[in-house]
């Protein structure tokens, strides 16, 4: 079993009953690319699975307490979500929060990197070293639940659910996408991504078209 690794700061206050409890902050997500950015940039990669306590030293992260295996988790969703939004065209649009300044800072650590699996070793299992943080090569499934895809694939996870009005085979359906490779995901993610985009703007357009013949025909009318 891993080692607890201490976080930098205080300990975090007890969540009230009720409460929605999120395991890492926005400020900690911040942080921790903060930290992988700086390593990235000093050692001129990032950091390995055994270099993220290092990496994120001194960081004051509001999770006083994580396990190797926590923070690699952490790191590598939060790589699935950059790779999603770059190969979708860019950056998320401003509007509050720091979803920008945390792509900004993903771009500074992976850039252009592929989002590769590991192949797991023989008899062991892909776990949380299924996606190397600073690269990997083969790919390899991973069963995650379809909420957590929900999180990382939202757009990719949308049509999953609208592909049939049957009720039973929607399931079987979930169930397939919960073993589906994360870079075949983030692919059909993005092109799911662009459709809807392109939808949205021929309704747009529908619209102006409507309201431009709406105004013609009441006009003549005058």
């Amino acid at each position: 079993m891993a080692a607890p690794l201490p976080g930098a700061g205080g300990r975090a206050k007890k969540p009230t009953f009720g409460s929605v409890v999120r395991v890492w902050s926005e400020a900690d997500e911040v942080r921790i690319l903060e930290g992988l950015a700086a390593y990235a940039a000093t050692h001129g990669a990032p950091p390995a699975r055994s270099q993220l306590h290092a990496a994120l030293e001194g960081r004051s992260l509001d999770k006083a307490e994580f396990t190797v295996t926590e923070i690699y988790e952490k790191v590598r969703r939060l790589r699935i979500k950059y790779c999603n939004l770059r190969d979708a065209g860019g950056p998320p649009a401003p509007g509050g929060g720091d979803d920008v300044r945390k792509y900004e800072l993903s771009k500074a650590i992976w850039g252009d990197q592929s989002l590769n699996l590991a192949v797991p070793k023989k008899g062991g299992s892909a776990g949380a070293d299924a996606v190397p943080l600073n690269g990997g090569v083969a790919s390899t499934r991973v069963r995650r639940g379809f909420e957590e895809l929900q999180d990382l694939f939202p757009c990719l996870a949308a049509k999953v659910e609208k592909i049939t009005n049957d009720e039973m085979l929607v399931q079987v359906l979930k169930r397939a996408f919960e073993l589906i490779d994360d870079e075949k995901a983030g692919q059909l993610d993005a092109k799911a991504k662009k459709q809807m985009l392109r939808e949205a703007e021929m309704t747009m357009n529908q619209t102006l078209v409507r309201n431009e013949v709406l105004r013609t025909l009441i006009g003549s009318m005058d």
